[in-house]
């Protein structure tokens, strides 16, 4: 249950994050920098599965 109540956290930064970009920024920089940020996260996951400790 906590487990849970964590990622509907993330979720709901993750969704008000997303919406202050849009509002501050514009629809194409929110994607921009929505999009560097999902290619690094992705790289980390890769690096992750490759490599793991």
């Amino acid at each position: 249950m906590i487990r849970l109540c964590g990622y509907l956290f993330g979720l709901s930064y993750l969704a008000l994050y997303v919406l202050c970009c849009h509002a501050l920024l514009g629809l194409a920089a929110t994607l921009v920098i929505v999009g560097v940020q999902l290619l690094v996260a992705a790289g980390f996951i890769y690096i992750k599965i490759r490599a793991p400790d």
